[in-house]
């Protein structure tokens, strides 16, 4: 029994393959309609997108009065095939998710907005 337990978990461990999340995690679950309810031209302010978004992944100051705000998420997981002996050299690959919010500001109100998101798998082998 022990035996059969001890296989099952190994079996869960490879199948998760390795997962790397880097960046802004307070735009994990974004979505371009939850920002356009929460951003509003002309109208919301610095202080609120830092309270909403916290610290930005990247500054800008474009101009005297105009600064952009960066946050960015990006998350990898490569195939559990990659981990088995030999099969992963003819097998193996990443899959990637990422999403970004990029907030301008004319003095302390957003001047505008953009919000993308990405999957992407990369392949590779013999």
């Amino acid at each position: 029994m022990k035996a059969k337990v001890a296989g099952a978990l190994l079996t869960l461990i490879l199948l998760s393959g390795c997962a790397s999340t880097a960046g802004n995690q307070s735009i994990k679950n974004e979505t371009q309609q939850s920002i356009a309810s929460k951003i509003f031209k002309g109208r919301t302010t610095k202080q609120y997108i830092q309270k909403q978004f916290g610290e930005p992944t990247r500054k800008t100051t474009v101009d005297t009065n105009e600064d952009m705000w960066f946050y960015s998420i990006m998350n990898s997981n490569m195939s559990a095939m990659s981990y088995i002996p030999i099969v992963g050299l003819f097998s193996n690959g990443t899959d990637m998710k990422s999403k970004a919010l990029t907030v301008t500001f004319q003095g302390d109100k957003v001047e505008n907005w953009s919000f993308s998101e990405s999957n992407d798998s990369f392949h590779n082998g013999l």
